[in-house]
């Protein structure tokens, strides 16, 4: 398919998604309302915005598509265990934003829930939508490995807010780890069960969209004086390397599930439109280190010249050649390997 083509068919994909974010987002309000008139309070508006935008943001882009992956379609009631989730994450990442809570009370709210005794509507809604989560998840055990790893590299993520450098490996593991393990969650919560080589692609895709959430907020995190891989990057090459290297093992991971190939088709559409966004940032990055050997000081630009526009043609055109370069080299790796005996 030339990249013509494929232009209008993402285009259509993109429509797609902006109309069921729009519906998402109002039942996602409609969910939450409840929720709080339920416990007779409302949650901080920031909390509540990021909650609505978080969810109808993965639902369409992200959870329809692993279910699609299955040939089906996602049902109501995972799609309330989703929001549930974000409800989890969201108000979570506030606690740990404002020290509202030690670290002892964040291990007793996370793993030790009936002991403690919340205080406030942010308080409340965790509590009740993370003990909903674990009563209907499809693995426990891994489920809560995955949440007990993902508690452990959030604490350890506090060090990032800290005036002592942290390594490069550091900032990369927790990067990864972070985000792997927060997408992971998510297939927990559907009503199949995910084959390993599945549960490979919601965990290195969710290290990607925590490398792009950190790319686009650069600019952002240097003002707050937050350690991230981007902002402590010397080298704006290597970012692009290792994204090289986090979009080939996802694409290895897509061409080893046993689905077929046009479910790969369309799911690898999805998955490699969403890594184009983090190519684009880092090629911002590489345009401002041009051929010289090292990035200047970021502390020593302008805000524009580290904000990402998405909406520049030229970005747009960026994340489509992206997408059809991908997806043609990663659908290479499938079909070859349907061709070659056993």
């Amino acid at each position: 398919m030339n990249i013509f083509k494929f232009s209008g068919r993402v285009v259509w994909r993109v429509m797609q998604i902006m109309w069921r974010r729009k519906v998402e987002a109002a039942r996602g309000e409609r969910l939450l309302s409840e929720l709080e008139e339920q416990y007779g309070g409302l949650l901080p508006s920031s909390v509540r915005r990021k909650v609505i935008v978080s969810y109808s943001i993965y639902q369409p882009m992200i959870i329809d598509t692993f279910c699609a992956l299955n040939d089906r379609l996602c049902s109501e009631d995972e799609k309330q265990r989703i929001l549930y989730y974000f409800i989890c994450s969201s108000t979570f990442d506030d606690f740990i934003d404002h020290a509202e809570l030690t670290l002892e009370e964040l291990q007793t709210i996370s793993f030790k829930s009936p002991d403690f005794h919340p205080r406030n509507i942010q308080e409340q809604l965790f509590l009740h939508c993370h003990l909903e989560l674990l009563d209907l998840v499809n693995d426990r055990v891994a489920y809560d490995e995955a949440s007990k790893k993902l508690y452990k590299v959030q604490v350890e993520s506090l060090a990032q807010f800290e005036s002592e450098p942290l390594s490069g490996e550091t900032l990369l593991r927790i990067t990864l780890e972070k985000g792997g393990y927060a997408v992971l969650l998510c297939c927990y919560y559907l009503q199949q069960k995910a084959c390993d080589a599945e549960r490979e692609c919601w965990y290195l895709l969710g290290g990607i969209i925590q490398l792009t959430n950190d790319l686009f907020d650069t600019w952002k995190d240097l003002q707050a004086g937050q350690q991230t891989l981007p902002n402590r990057a010397t080298n704006a090459y290597e970012i692009k390397n290792l994204l090289s290297e986090k979009v080939a093992a996802l694409q290895a991971a897509i061409a080893s599930l046993d689905v077929p190939a046009s479910r790969k088709d369309a799911f690898l559409l999805n998955m490699m439109a969403i890594c184009s966004f983090s190519d684009m940032a880092i090629q911002q990055l590489c345009d401002i280190q041009g051929e010289q050997g090292a990035l200047p000081d970021l502390n020593s630009l302008a805000r524009k010249e580290l904000i990402v526009d998405m909406e520049k043609p030229r970005n747009i055109w960026h994340c489509l050649v992206f997408t059809w370069r991908q997806c043609h080299i990663g659908r290479q790796a499938y079909k070859l390997k349907s061709v070659l005996p056993d």
